[in-house]
C-alpha cells in the first residue's frame, strides 16, 4: 500500500507523542514493504528540512507564511499537495489526527481518509474542565466527520471523543500506538534513586502534582532525585510552568533537575538506567511515554485516570496512581524506591507488558488489515470522487 501520514510534528523537529506514534508506524510500514508518504505544515522557523527520506520514508514540511489568515492558506496548501498525489495515484490512503481539524471541508478525494484519535484539543479540554474555542471545536468536529473512517489509540478516547463531537455511530476499532522494544530487556545497572519524568510541563500531565508530592518522597527517601525532561510551558497566568515549579518545591529545589526536551534515543539512554519513571497524568488518549520507560524495563508509575488501566495492571506490571492524591503518588514512589525486588519484579513485567502487547510489528499486521478493509469498503461504497 502507498499511505500518506498528515504530521505537523514529525522528529526530529519538535514534537510530542504523535510526531514519536507516527515516526513508528510510518517506518514500520516502510520495512513491511509499503510506501510512505508523511506531509505537514511547520513554522518558518523550524530548522528540520522542508524534504527528507527517513529510513524509506519520504517527509515534506511545507511552510506556514506570514500575515493574517495564515492557518486559512495553511490548509489549503496542505490540502493542494496531498489531492495531487492523491489525483495522481501516488497514495491508497490517507491518515490523519483528530487534533486541530485539518482536513474539515476537504472537498472528496479519490483515496480514503481515516482520522486516528490521538486526544484533539476540544477533547483534553473537556477533559480538564477548560474551554477551547468553538472555531477550533468545529474545525475538529467537521474533520472527524469529513473522514472516511475512523479509529482510536484507546476505549476510553473512543467513547469519550464519540460522546464529545456526537458522532453518528460510535467507534468500533481502537489500534493502540505501537513502539520499539528490544528482544531482550536492558540489563544496564540501575540507580537506586533517579526517578524520570519526560512531558511537556502542563498541568494535564500531571507534573504540577508530582512536584507537590515530591517533599514527601524526600522525607522518606532522602538520596532520590527527580530528573524532569520536557520542554516548558505557559500556566494558566501566562508565565513559566518551570519558574513556577521551582518556587514550589523550596528546601527540595537541589533534588530536582530540569533538563527540557530530548529527543527520544537519548531519553531511551535515560530510562535504562533509571531506578523508575512517573506520569501522574489527569488526561490522555493512549500515551506513549510511559510505554517508552516500560520498553526499557523502566518500573513504571502512570495513572488511574482515562486510558491509564488500559496500558497497566496496577501491581502486576506498573503501578496507578490518582493524580489528585500527592499522598498516593509519593507512597507509590518511595515504595518503588525502598524495595528492590517490588522495583525488579515490576520492571520485567512491563518490559513483557508492551513486547506482547504493543510491539510494533505485531500492531503493524493490525493496522495494515484496517487499513485495507478502509481502502475495499470505500471503493465498494462508490464514494471514490474523479
Amino acid at each position: 500500500m502507498r499511505i500518506c501520514f498528515l504530521c505537523d510534528e514529525y522528529p526530529p523537529a519538535r514534537h510530542g507523542g504523535i510526531g514519536s506514534s507516527t515516526r513508528v508506524m510510518a517506518r514500520s510500514l516502510v520495512e513491511a514493504g509499503h510506501q510512505v508518504r508523511v506531509a505537514g505544515v511547520y513554522p518558518q522557523k523550524e530548522t528540520a528540512p522542508d524534504y527528507e527520506i527517513d529510513e524509506g520514508v519520504e517527509v515534506t514540511r511545507l511552510r506556514t507564511s506570514p500575515g493574517r489568515f495564515r492557518w486559512v492558506r495553511s490548509r489549503w496548501m496542505l490540502y493542494r499537495k496531498v489531492a495531487e498525489w492523491a489525483r495522481a495515484g501516488e497514495i491508497d490512503l490517507i491518515e490523519v489526527p483528530d487534533m486541530d481539524g485539518w482536513v474539515a471541508g476537504w472537498p472528496a478525494l479519490p483515496v480514503p481518509i481515516m482520522a486516528r484519535l490521538h486526544g484533539s484539543a476540544s477533547y483534553f479540554a473537556e477533559e480538564m474542565g477548560g474551554q477551547v474555542s468553538r472555531m477550533q471545536f468545529r474545525l475538529e468536529r467537521a474533520s472527524l466527520r469529513r473522514a472516511d473512517f475512523l479509529c482510536s489509540t484507546s476505549r476510553y478516547t473512543a467513547d469519550r471523543t464519540a460522546r464529545l463531537f456526537r458522532l453518528a455511530s460510535p467507534i468500533h476499532t481502537v489500534l493502540y500506538n505501537p513502539i520499539e522494544v528490544a528482544e531482550k530487556p536492558p540489563q544496564e545497572p540501575r540507580s537506586r534513586t533517579r526517578v524520570v519524568f519526560s512531558g511537556t510541563l502542563v498541568v494535564k500531565k500531571g507534573i504540577v502534582s508530582l512536584v507537590e508530592a515530591w517533599p514527601k518522597v524526600k522525607a522518606a527517601c532522602p538520596a532520590a532525585e527527580l530528573h524532569i525532561y520536557g520542554k516548558d510551558a505557559r500556566t494558566p497566568g501566562g508565565g513559566s510552568m518551570q519558574e513556577l515549579l521551582m518556587s514550589r518545591l523550596e528546601g527540595e529545589a537541589r533534588s530536582v533537575f530540569f533538563h527540557g526536551h530530548v529527543n527520544r534515543d537519548e531519553l531511551c539512554v535515560i530510562l535504562r538506567t533509571a531506578r523508575a519513571a512517573v506520569f501522574p497524568s489527569y488526561s490522555e488518549a493512549f500515551a506513549m511515554a510511559p510505554m517508552e520507560a516500560m520498553a526499557q524495563g523502566c518500573p513504571t508509575i502512570y495513572s488511574r485516570r482515562a486510558s491509564g488501566p488500559e496500558l497497566i495492571e496496577h501491581g502486576s506490571n506498573g503501578l496507578l496512581v490518582d493524580p489528585d492524591d500527592r499522598e498516593d503518588i509519593a507512597r507509590n514512589l518511595t515504595r518503588l524506591l525502598a524495595d528492590d525486588e517490588l522495583s525488579r519484579r515490576l520492571g520485567h513485567a512491563g518490559w513483557q507488558r508492551v513486547c506482547n502487547g504493543f510491539e510494533r510489528r505485531l500492531l503493524m499486521a493490525r493496522n495494515i488489515d484496517f487499513y485495507r478493509s478502509c481502502q475495499d469498503l470505500f471503493h465498494r461504497s462508490g464514494k471514490k470522487a474523479a
